[in-house]
């Protein structure tokens, strides 16, 4: 977990604001959104207040890059918030507006809250099918989709 942390132009994003991804990670989906990062307790504490900014998910990853840049030293950087997958522990819907995506990173338990407008939503509906998914692998009840016995297999000769 980063937060507000500050990435150099041309090193950690292009001048288009796009992030510098390298290696075996894949963008899933981007979006400009509105978010803020709370504890998460009875009385939520604000931990980074409403931001505006593009949030990218990764399939390592989501990073959640503000808008626009921070000079110094004669430097242009970019401010941003990473949270690895791994970190991400669950995605709830509340009101049926804000999602709330809650992570455990350091020792302690924040959660982010994001207002999702028209295709933004399916950007977290694929986070919460994912965390789904692995909690099944590491129950050992995720089935296999080339299992023999289903349905769609011919038949053998």
């Amino acid at each position: 977990m980063k937060l507000r942390a500050l990435g150099k132009q041309g090193e950690f994003c292009s001048e288009a604001s796009v992030p510098i991804i390298t290696g075996r990670e894949k963008v899933i989906g981007f979006r400009q959104l509105e978010y803020a990062i709370y504890t998460k307790a009875l009385f939520k504490k604000e931990v980074l207040p409403k931001t505006m900014g593009w949030v990218y998910l990764t399939d390592h990853r989501i990073l959640m890059m503000d808008d626009g840049w921070v000079t110094q030293e004669g430097a242009t950087y970019k401010r941003y918030h990473e949270i690895g997958l791994r970190e991400a522990t669950w995605v709830r819907y509340k009101l049926a507006r804000i999602v709330w995506v809650d992570f455990a990173a350091e020792g302690k338990e924040d959660t982010i809250a994001c207002v999702p407008y028209g295709a933004a939503a399916r950007l977290f509906a694929w986070l919460q099918k994912e965390k789904e998914n692995l909690q099944k692998y590491e129950a050992g009840e995720l089935e296999s989709p080339y299992a023999k016995d289903r349905w769609y297999r011919h038949p053998p000769k």
